[in-house]
């Protein structure tokens, strides 16, 4: 039995391969994307769940769903199965998962702790199918080539399926709850149905049509101890990892902040439509030039200038909040420079997964890709409990038509001050990357 990796530098991946990778981020990204952007809204403001308890039920959750992550990861390393190593995971968990997220939509008329009781475990659920589908998906990127130029021609194509997922629920969710006409807890459900469909058909795609070309030298199972000690040997990926945790705390405060800022500061809750669309249109257009410019500058020149660049327009975002035109031009170049700086985490991952390959022989790809999802989720756990702790703590009112000072503050603080402030701690860590990643040759055999 072979055990050295199979692999040949000269295959270049089908253009209908590449896509089909990209509509699984297209999925992922549309849950997701309503998820992060809508449902803490859907909670408070249509569901009746307080504050408080929303930012339980997101915080608790989502620990959970990192803790799957990992253990995902671990479960990756460890196993093959005669479909390969991540694709079994994905075809286990879509269906149940698109199940899942129509049903957090669908709180239903009980009294106060029967709506958090059902909200919990319905999410909770959720989260844990998405984890489970999300570790495959994202560790598939570092399995379908070792070529770093591929790769990173790859993670365009995923992050133009990101941009597209994120902006079809950015643009479509709230006139499509109108079109749709339901009123009350459930109006969100048939948008949700919608969206699970389309989801359901994309990610069955993606995982039926990418290939595994990548296996590892390794035949013997490694223990969880063995592949941190070898994951631990790359410093880019420590501080990936961090980053990884830093960018979607700020990535969910700013979406969810994005509809109480438009409600409440603009007086038009409809143009959270608008400003929800120019925050995601931006992964669109990085996808046009992100593996250029990862190949021109390195991973940590283009992750600093892109922290660099958010830093400086979120700043005049706040100068500007009361001038719609110029807040939506510098929205759109501060997502510019956010979309430079996150979008190449996968990609950079697995340049990771190369380095601690050529130092020590062994191949963590489980490990490592999901212990970056594992803290990129914990972020997100943070996020609902800041998010939620800043709103109460400003004496946010759900209920009322018009918020008090204390409270308009608030949503700035989650908007602006607190996404700047984490962001700067970043280009600091973003520094000690790697200028570029280890190249390692492939064997034929």
């Amino acid at each position: 039995m072979k055990t050295a990796e199979s692999f040949d530098k000269t295959e270049k991946i089908s253009l209908w391969e590449k896509f089909s990778y990209s509509g699984g981020d297209v999925a992922s990204c549309i849950t997701f994307g309503a998820v992060s952007s809508y449902l803490s809204y859907y909670y408070t403001d249509i569901a009746g769940i307080s504050i408080a308890a929303v930012g339980m039920i997101l915080g608790v959750t989502r620990l959970i769903e990192a803790l799957v992550n990992f253990l995902t990861g671990v479960a990756i390393d460890g196993c093959h199965f005669k479909r390969g190593k991540v694709k079994p995971f994905m075809y286990a968990t879509t269906v149940p998962l698109m199940v899942m997220f129509v049903l957090i939509f669908c709180v239903p008329e009980l009294n106060a702790r029967g709506r958090v009781v059902f909200a919990f475990f319905t999410y909770l659920a959720f989260c844990i199918l998405y984890a489970i589908n999300n570790t495959g998906y994202g560790t598939l990127l570092s399995l379908m080539t070792y070529d770093v130029r591929e790769r990173r021609v790859l993670n365009s194509f995923k992050v133009f399926g990101s941009g597209t997922g994120n902006l079809l629920v950015s643009f479509l969710t709230l006139p499509l709850v109108a079109v749709c006409g339901v009123s009350g807890r459930y109006s969100f459900a048939p948008v949700a149905l919608i969206y699970g469909i389309l989801s359901l058909v994309l990610l069955g795609n993606c995982t039926i049509s990418c290939r595994e070309r990548v296996i590892s030298k390794e035949s013997r199972r490694m223990s969880l101890k063995e592949s941190l000690q070898c994951a631990v040997k790359s410093r880019s990926w420590i501080l990936l990892c961090i980053i990884g945790a830093c960018v979607m705390v700020v990535m969910i405060l700013q979406n969810q902040s994005i509809i109480y800022y438009a409600k409440y500061v603009l007086f038009d809750e409809k143009m959270a439509t608008v400003l929800l669309t120019i925050y995601t249109l931006t992964q669109l257009l990085a996808a046009v030039f992100m593996d250029k410019v990862l190949n021109r500058l390195g991973n940590r020149n283009c992750m600093m200038l892109g922290f660099g660049t958010f830093l400086v327009l979120t700043a005049m975002m706040f100068v500007c909040r009361k001038n719609l035109v110029l807040f939506c031009i510098f929205l759109l170049l501060g997502g510019m420079g956010k979309s430079m700086a996150t979008s190449p985490c996968y990609a950079i991952c697995a340049d990771t997964v190369d380095e601690v390959e050529a130092l020590t022989g062994k191949r963590p790809q489980g490990v490592m890709t999901s212990f970056m999802m594992c803290t990129m989720k914990a972020g997100t756990a943070i996020a609902g409990v800041v998010f939620s702790a800043v709103l109460h703590a400003g004496h946010y009112a759900a209920e009322a038509a018009q918020q008090s000072p204390e409270a308009i503050r608030a949503i700035y603080q989650n908007l602006f001050w607190i996404p700047m402030l984490i962001v700067a701690g970043c280009m600091v860590l973003a520094f000690f990357f790697k200028r570029q990643p280890v190249q390692k040759q492939a064997e034929i055999v």
